[in-house]
């Protein structure tokens, strides 16, 4: 007995750590990122369901600080800003998100079947010194993007992580329920 309740806590304790890794390493999107001018060309600029769109970072900024790029990370919100759509790249690591390596700087993304009235694109730059910036272009139906006026806006990660750890916390009573009937 005393063994089973040593594994249910266990398994406790996994419920409570596995959502901060649940994205996998290379997917946690930086929450330290500041907005940035750089460049995010959309092609096609109007939003459609079930189309494919390239999306390509472009940075010219001579960048004079020591800073090097590491990789470019790719995501795509709906007006809920949950992940949306399907990206096509080497790399996912199981995540929502592109990642790309510092010397790829596109990516093809498609558009999901169900109708959305606009899709944010959001591009983050990642340094060397673990500084990273963002760019963010909206694609509306029937129109040409907009790149979106250097807001904060609300991180669909945090969103994520926030939920998984209110769900591991409605676990606790249930694990303790379920040792009080079977001890």
């Amino acid at each position: 007995m005393a063994t089973f309740l040593f594994l249910v806590q266990l398994l406790f304790i996994g419920t409570l750590i596995s959502p901060e890794y649940a994205q996998g390493e290379g997917c946690d999107l930086p929450l330290n990122a500041t907005a940035s001018n750089f460049s995010v060309l959309v092609t096609p600029a109007a939003y459609r369901a079930n189309t494919t769109y390239l999306v390509t970072v472009n940075d010219n900024r001579n960048l004079t600080d020591g800073k090097n790029v590491t990789k470019y990370l790719l995501q795509a919100l709906s007006p809920q800003n949950v992940s949306t759509g399907q990206w096509k790249v080497t790399s996912r690591d199981n995540c929502s998100s592109a990642i790309l390596n510092a010397t790829q700087t596109s990516a093809k993304w498609t558009s999901p079947a169900n109708n959305l009235s606009s899709v944010k694109i959001r591009a983050y730059i990642l340094f060397s010194d673990k500084s990273a910036q963002f760019s963010t272009v909206t694609l509306t139906e029937g129109s040409g993007s907009t790149t979106a006026p250097p807001t904060t806006t609300p991180n669909s990660v945090s969103m994520v992580q926030s939920s998984s750890f209110f769900l591991s916390l409605l676990q606790l009573p249930l694990l303790l329920l379920t040792s009080k009937l079977l001890s």
